[in-house]
């Protein structure tokens, strides 16, 4: 009856998360085109120069280089192996399983106190809607569909989410005594639709991979979740008084001839997309002070506790079982 008092009263401490102030050493990335900053191509998906990495550990006081020796995202992967884009049909080792590969390989020893952040989901959920083979008709763009055309909500997202879950599970191993998981935008809002399902069958695939990474719980590392979605989705609704007055990809900063650096500063920062796909410095801006209060004041995935029911039912035996004990003759 031991057992089932110390098990009660596991329930309960972890069905009530107490904060966390944390701090970093080092921030090491994984993911996307969203994270990275120096592969492909040689500078962030966004206007400026810096990716939202760099003033995220300005914040939190880490250490962080938008370097290659920091970073192994790769922009068109997806969460298993390879790359959104095929070129010729052949997948490139790009994607996130990928990525951990390669840091497990070059990678210097790492610490209980740094951090890894995963941004990825976006390349597996928009070409799983995306009714044409290719991208936007052009030869050679063939694009890799992970559960094939139109797989149901809950199939894909569980697939992302496990890809996610494995790769905690090898950062873990590898020393890491934190992650960070930045879940993908609301895909509804890309410019990437071909479907007869359109938006809206995009944002059911991002909101059920919000779901299902919010209950992500790895043991032995602690594992936040920042819900994008609902980031991207505060920024629409607090237009225009939050200087965000260019709520969509269509116009984004970037489109047709225009050139989004080529737009004064201020004009720059009334536009939350950067171009069809990407976020501009000022919605990176938003994602790097959310991130960082997250991990800096907020819990990370707990276990799912015990239903109410059962904790209670585990105490009412082991009371019972105190009871008889001191019934019992000694």
């Amino acid at each position: 009856m031991k057992k089932l008092l110390v098990l009660a009263g596991s329930a309960l401490a972890l069905s009530a998360p107490a904060g966390l102030a944390a701090t970093f050493d080092e921030v090491i990335a994984f993911g996307d085109s969203l994270n990275d900053c120096c592969i492909n191509p040689a500078a962030p998906f966004t206007n400026g120069e810096d990716s939202w990495l760099v003033e995220f550990t300005d914040l939190i006081g880490a250490t962080y280089t938008d370097s290659t020796l920091y970073n192994y995202a790769i922009g068109g992967a997806q969460s298993g192996d390879s790359n959104a884009i095929a070129p010729g049909g052949v997948p490139a080792p790009d994607g996130l399983q990928s990525q951990i590969d390669r840091f497990e390989t070059e990678a210097p020893a790492i610490s209980a106190d740094d951090l890894a952040i995963i941004w990825v989901g976006t390349n597996d959920i928009w070409p799983s809607s995306y009714a044409g083979d290719t991208l936007f008709g052009l030869e050679g763009l063939d694009i890799l569909k992970p559960l094939g055309q139109d797989p149901g909500t809950g199939d894909l997202a569980a697939y992302i989410a496990g890809n996610i879950g494995t790769a905690v599970g090898d950062l873990r191993d590898a020393g890491f005594g934190s992650a960070l998981i930045l879940t993908p935008y609301d895909i509804g809002d890309s410019a990437l639709i071909d479907t007869p399902g359109g938006p809206a069958q995009n944002t059911a695939y991002s909101e059920a991979l919000v779901d299902a990474l919010e209950l992500l719980y790895t043991p032995g590392i602690d594992t936040f979740v920042l819900d994008v979605v609902e980031v991207i989705r505060d920024l629409q609704a607090g237009s225009p008084e939050n200087g965000f007055t260019e709520l969509g990809t269509a116009p984004s900063c970037t489109f047709g001839e225009f050139i989004c650096e080529e737009r004064s500063p201020e004009d720059q920062d009334s536009f939350i997309y950067y171009d069809f796909v990407h976020l501009t410095t000022a919605t990176n801006s938003e994602i790097a002070a959310a991130a960082a209060a997250l991990v800096s004041d907020g819990a990370p995935i707990s276990p799912v506790p015990l239903p109410a029911g059962v904790w209670l039912m585990a105490v009412a035996m082991a009371g019972l079982g105190y009871a008889r004990r001191r019934r019992t003759p000694s």
